[in-house]
């Protein structure tokens, strides 16, 4: 390494870091920063239990581990802090770029590598996941890690055995990450068996042959025992804990399925009847309902295999509707789009200045990777590991289903690649003997901007639809509900913790307002919408929002429940105990509502039926005082 690499070295983390600290400085009172919810939410609660003692857990996981001991580990050792947590985030995530630089002077030579670093360095979408609590980031510094290790195996004299174990242990690390890369393993060690029968990198016949062919089944035996290094104590542990051998979570069926049914019709995340989006219920949601259909208990690998069987199924008898949603999945990850996921990256970008700067992005990486792959697709070595895991790990993704923090992992190998393509087009330019070479790879870029840009995803208000308009471009409609629906969540989080709510409940009512404009068949806005409202004191407008949620989802106890909260709050005591008794009907055991029907009948004077109320309260919770102290008002001894 010469001094003028390791002043690129020096500068590319200073500038990444820098980049990153001003982020931090505009965000870390945003609301959205503040807020916590679905995926952080588990991940923050799941922490927490670790820092307090809990490492070993009760059952096999089901959700990827890695990220929340991590998490965990840095609560024990700081505290449950948002802004130290997320600048120990920020500050691991400004190294990717001096693994990308290093591991691409390496591999692909010295030219390529400040472009890749700097892109690695700018990249916009990991900067925004560095800063949330969510496991995205560590799966794409991990993955940095192990092509770094590869490219110091496949370069460095005497690191050959070390440096793929090392791969294979941080690819393992990486399986508790993100557990698609569960499929990139096999196809590396493959490849590294294959070998001495490929054209492209195979040495001479004769010894030399036999020696290469040990040499590459060295390789690939040091790279399977680093993974299992990892993946066998991940194993044990949920048999020792669970009762099961389950390599790392018993996920794989619930995830294909969800990407992979008759009502899923984009290939992006879709919630079905009998599963809720948050990850505190899915797991839930699923075994209830494969219980509900075979009619038995099952260990959570059958239920796993049971969605697995269930989707397959659908496969074979529509294949046609499986091919046409394979197809909306493929163009989807390739789109500069971003899905959004728990939040909306573009309304993100709202409150975060550093996310708006003309830096690079998906729409810039990509085009000029797949131009860097056409231009090494017929060398060996480190660049046809680069195209294999780029491959598989895309491929990997849209057999299940499309969120643009699924992408983020995949960038550190297309980081190398699109900065070779830039390496080699100012080569290009710089030879006037080139310049025929130049247009056809000019051309080519232009080909696959389009591709990758092309339909133009975004809001019908926004000024990208418009200007597409204008142009005539084809496009698509985006819906930004998710992202209205958490920024409402975030504000009224974020009036829990405030002197002065009422303005940061208008805000979330505004958010939630927008939300059912948008998704005018969605209960959830409505629900939070009721809720916001109802904390502002205006009750009839609350009363409002929650039947339309009634409307739109009936079989819910709870919508009716609140319903008859407020109902009573207002006098109306004949439709309050009408909405407890319609809860009591879908759930029996509410002991709420319940012990609230008792106090509806009491203050109507129903002694005799309140205290009927308040038994079945009791049945459900022997001794619970509120429904005690309620029997002894309407005359009788619990």
């Amino acid at each position: 390494m010469t001094r003028q690499d390791r002043r690129w070295l020096l500068g590319l983390f200073l500038g990444g870091l820098g980049l990153r600290l001003v982020h931090l400085s505009t965000i870390r009172r945003s609301p959205l920063f503040l807020y916590l919810g679905l995926d952080p939410l588990a991940y923050h609660e799941w922490a927490l239990r670790i820092a307090a003692g809990d490492w070993l857990g009760q059952r096999v996981f089901y959700q990827d581990p890695l990220y929340p001991y991590f998490l965990g580990l840095l609560y024990t050792l700081v505290g449950d802090h948002r802004v130290t947590v997320t600048l120990v985030q920020l500050a691991l995530g400004a190294l990717v770029p001096l693994l990308v630089y290093d591991a691409t002077r390496r591999g692909l030579g010295r030219a390529a590598a400040p472009a890749a670093g700097l892109l690695a360095a700018a990249y916009l979408p990991a900067i925004y996941f560095e800063g949330l609590i969510l496991k995205t980031w560590l799966g794409a510094a991990l993955v940095a890690l192990a092509l770094w290790c590869m490219a110091c195996a496949l370069t460095v004299p005497g690191w050959r055995r070390l440096g793929w174990l090392c791969t294979g242990i941080t690819l393992g690390l990486g399986c508790l990450v993100r557990g698609n890369l569960l499929l990139v393993l096999p196809v590396l060690i493959i490849w590294r068996l294959a070998i001495p029968f490929m054209k492209s990198e195979s040495p001479p016949p004769g010894r030399h042959l036999s020696i290469a062919r040990r040499l590459n089944l060295a390789d690939a035996l040091a790279l399977a025992l680093g993974a299992s290094l990892i993946l066998f104590p991940t194993a044990l542990r949920n048999r020792v804990v669970g009762g099961e051998w389950v390599m790392t979570t018993a996920q794989g069926g619930q995830n294909f399925y969800l990407g992979n049914n008759p009502v899923n019709t984009t290939g992006r995340y879709a919630t079905l009847p009998f599963v809720g989006a948050n990850p505190k219920f899915e797991e839930k949601g699923f075994t209830a309902e494969a219980r509900r259909r075979t009619g038995r208990s099952m260990r959570p690998t059958e239920i796993s295999r049971y969605w697995y069987t269930q989707s397959w199924t659908w496969m074979q008898t529509h294949p046609g509707d499986w091919l046409s949603l394979t197809w909306k999945k493929f163009t989807t990850y390739w789109n500069a789009f971003e899905v959004p996921d728990n939040l909306d990256y573009g309304m993100y970008r709202s409150d975060a200045p550093v996310l708006r700067l003309p830096l690079p992005g998906y729409g810039l990486v990509v085009p000029l990777a797949l131009l860097g792959a056409i231009l090494l697709s017929g060398r060996g070595g480190w660049p046809r590991g680069l195209l294999l895991f780029v491959a598989v790990y895309a491929g990997s993704v849209v057999l299940f289903f499309v969120f643009s923090r699924y992408r983020l992992a995949m960038m550190p190998a297309l980081y190398p690649l699109a900065g070779y393509a830039l390496a080699d087009l100012a080569r290009h330019l710089r030879r006037p003997g080139l310049r025929r070479a130049l247009l056809l790879r000019l051309l080519i870029l232009m080909t696959f901007t389009a591709g990758v840009h092309l339909p133009v995803h975004a809001h019908p208000e926004s000024w990208a639809y418009r200007l597409a308009a204008v142009a005539g471009l084809p496009r698509r409609a985006e819906s930004a509900v998710e992202g209205h629906y958490n920024l409402g969540l975030a504000f009224a989080r974020y009036a829990d913790e405030s002197q002065d709510a009422e303005p940061m409940l208008r805000q979330a009512l505004a958010q939630f307002e927008q939300a059912t404009r948008e998704a005018p068949a969605r209960p959830q806005p409505y629900a939070e919408m009721g809720k916001a409202l109802a904390r502002l004191g205006e009750d009839r407008r609350a009363i409002a929002a929650f039947t339309t949620v009634i409307s739109l989802d009936p079989g819910r106890s709870r919508p009716h429940h609140v319903l008859g909260v407020l109902y009573r709050r207002v006098g109306e005591m004949d439709k309050a105990a009408t909405m407890f008794r319609r809860a009591l009907n879908i759930d029996p055991d509410r002991l709420d509502s319940a012990t609230a029907l008792g106090d509806v009948l009491l203050a109507q004077g129903l002694r005799g039926d309140a205290a009927t109320a308040y038994g079945q309260a009791l049945r459900l919770q022997p001794g619970y005082a509120p429904a005690v102290a309620g029997l002894r008002r309407a005359g009788q001894q619990p």
